[in-house]
Formats: C-alpha cells, structure tokens, sequence
C-alpha cells in the first residue's frame, strides 16, 4: 500500500512538473513586436535555440544544418540579453531586423528567463528539444559542426519528418 501511494505521488509529482514546464517563461516580444511562447506550439515537439545577442548569427546557421533534411522542424528562437550593461529591447529589435531574414522571429529576452528557467550557458548556443507536451528531452550546447550536428539530427529524427529521397 505504501509503495503504491509512493509511486501515486511521484506521477503526481511528474504530472504537476510537466504542466508547469510551459509557464517557466511568459510571452516575450521579437524583433517586430509581436508577442511569441512556448504555449504558441501547444501540442508539438519543439527545438528551441537560445543564444546570446552576441552569438545571433549561430541560429541561422543552427537551422540551415538541419532544415534541409528535416523540413518539418518547428523551432523557437530566442536572443538572449545577457550583455552589462544590457541594451535596449530597441537596440536589439533593430540589430535583429537588419541581421535576420525578414520571416524569422527572434524573441528577445531582456530578462535571461530562458536561459535561467533551463539552466543554459548562452556563451555559445544552445538547443533544447522539447516533446509535444514540453518536456525537455535533449539539451546541445555549441557551434554547429561535426559529430554535434549528428547528435542533434539523431535526436530531431525522432520527432520531425526528414526529406525523401527520390
């Protein structure tokens, strides 16, 4: 009886520590002002890529490794404001505008929340992969090259469509 109760509040637990996974960040702005989170993705699998405003550049690199054969790839992306002293969300959002390709949304987090609320070291990019009801599967920390990108695409396999060869 007991090591049933046990294991009925260590589900719980589980249970309680998975619904709150998607309310560790609120809603941030990206670089057009439009609001984005998590929640926005309710019910997918998700890679978020976190990386400080200094390493932005690493994003796009990050998903041109990985969308050519995973197409299918819902990601979120965050710029991390981790600069003393920080700038401006409209510093930012203007760096952004001229840096990013015009239909990629960058939210800027001017507060660090993901990467506290993830325990991520934004010194160099980092990747999460998140199952459909937001849990962390994976985390990745680096540049994307050599046996890291083959990590990171044995994970996403898992969860993205890859392209067909014909």
């Amino acid at each position: 009886m007991l090591a049933r109760l046990i294991t009925v509040f260590i589900l719980y637990a589980a249970a309680i520590a998975g619904a709150t996974a998607t309310e560790r960040v609120p809603a941030l702005q990206d670089q057009y002002g439009n609001h984005g989170e998590l929640n926005d993705f309710s019910g997918k699998a998700v890679l978020v890529i976190v990386a400080s405003t200094r390493k932005m550049v690493w994003i796009g690199r990050w998903e041109e490794a990985i969308r050519a054969e995973l197409p299918g790839l819902v990601s979120l992306r965050v710029a991390d404001v981790s600069d003393q002293p920080p700038p401006s969300y409209m510093d930012v959002a203007n760096i952004l505008r001229k840096k990013a390709p015009k239909d990629v949304s960058v939210l800027i987090d001017m507060q660090n929340l993901w990467a506290k609320n993830y325990d991520l070291d934004t010194s160099e990019p980092c990747l999460m992969l998140l199952d459909p009801d937001h849990n962390v599967i994976a985390k990745f920390r680096g540049r994307p090259k050599g046996d890291l990108v083959d990590e990171v695409m044995n994970a996403l396999r898992d969860y993205f469509p890859a392209t067909t060869q014909s």
